[in-house]
């Protein structure tokens, strides 16, 4: 059974109305495709341009501008990010807040609370990433302490929002407006951003039961805001390995070091966890990078196989995550 096979099938058994996959093969996208609607109220179906919300596989490309700036001497990764920030504090806690380091904020062993976020009707003014940290948005909690930081790996979309206003006070711009000068327009992801907007390109998303769903936004740009295409996410992906033609990996955004520290098991994550993304090993031995995400309405998923300079990403507009699942792991097993 092939990819399209997987993709069809699930698409079948489910009630998610559409999904896109786009391949990554030695270095560069190679392939993608859409299947279903996009929009079933209108019969427009899916295609490979067809933008979807990325929900928590934001993290991955928000680590790199993050690591952008960690290159360029902004910030160094270990170093203490309290005292480049004016607009939040965490919580009186027992622990020490000293401890919250680049580092462990992209690699979820913070000890920070919130582990993801709701989303804020669309159609009301966005508020600021300060807001939420403060949990005055009314879509998640205020991030605090939850232990000491370094201890153990603990997901926390609120190490992300943290790490979000750290972009905007070291470079006093939106973040939105610095990831797409520094990440996302270098890597030709023209279609993909981090503020909501809906075009007549984007999916409608859908609930559980395949009845349609509210557009929300996220204040949580890092975390959970970034709107993509197939396509564009594979070349994002693309970026993290050699090119066919010699180029580094990074393709200038990173360095070649930088994409390989990304990709190596950060300390207290057992092994599992790097710097934007989770880590595995599958049964041939082969090295595994990968995101899930979930935002009401909406399943997104990539995985990576480093070694064989391999991609898959997967973006659906329903509440049905077996079917992301379903897709990478066909070529899963196809890969090894």
């Amino acid at each position: 059974m092939t990819v399209e096979d997987a993709a069809r099938r699930a698409l079948a058994g489910s009630t998610t109305p559409g999904l896109a996959v786009a391949l990554v093969q030695d270095g560069r996208p190679v392939w993608a495709a859409g299947y279903g609607l996009a929009d079933p109220a209108t019969g427009r179906p899916v295609t490979a341009g067809t933008r979807f919300q990325a929900a928590s596989v934001s993290k991955p490309v928000a680590a790199w501008g993050v690591l952008r700036l960690v290159e360029a001497g902004r910030i160094g990764l270990d170093e203490p990010v309290l005292g480049h920030l004016r607009r939040w504090r965490p919580p009186p806690s027992p622990f020490g807040g000293g401890g919250l380091t680049v580092r462990r904020l992209l690699s979820h062993t913070a000890g920070l609370s919130v582990h993801g976020y709701v989303g804020q009707p669309a159609d009301r003014p966005l508020a600021s990433i300060a807001a939420s940290l403060a949990g005055e948005t009314g879509d998640g909690f205020p991030v605090e302490l939850l232990e000491e930081p370094g201890r153990r790996w603990l997901y926390s979309g609120g190490g992300y929002s943290v790490l979000q206003l750290l972009v905007e006070e070291l470079t006093g711009q939106p973040f939105a407006d610095y990831l797409r000068a520094e990440v996302l327009d270098p890597l030709g992801m023209a279609a993909s951003g981090f503020r909501w907007s809906r075009t007549a390109g984007t999916a409608r998303p859908h609930d559980a039961g395949g009845r349609p769903a509210p557009d929300f936004a996220f204040a949580e740009q890092a975390a959970a805001g970034l709107v993509t295409t197939a396509p564009d996410l594979a070349r994002f992906q693309a970026a993290a390995l050699a090119g066919p033609g010699g180029e580094p990996p990074g393709r200038g955004v990173l360095s070649p070091a930088g994409v390989r520290l990304a990709l190596t098991a950060a300390p207290a994550t057992e092994g599992r966890w790097g710097l934007g993304y989770g880590l595995g090993l599958l049964e041939s031995g082969d090295r595994l990078a990968y995101h899930e995400g979930a935002n009401r309405g909406w399943r997104a998923g990539l995985a990576l196989l480093p070694d064989r300079g391999a991609g898959i990403a997967v973006l659906a507009n329903g509440d049905d995550g077996a079917v992301i699942d379903a897709v990478v792991q066909r070529w899963l097993e196809g890969a090894g």
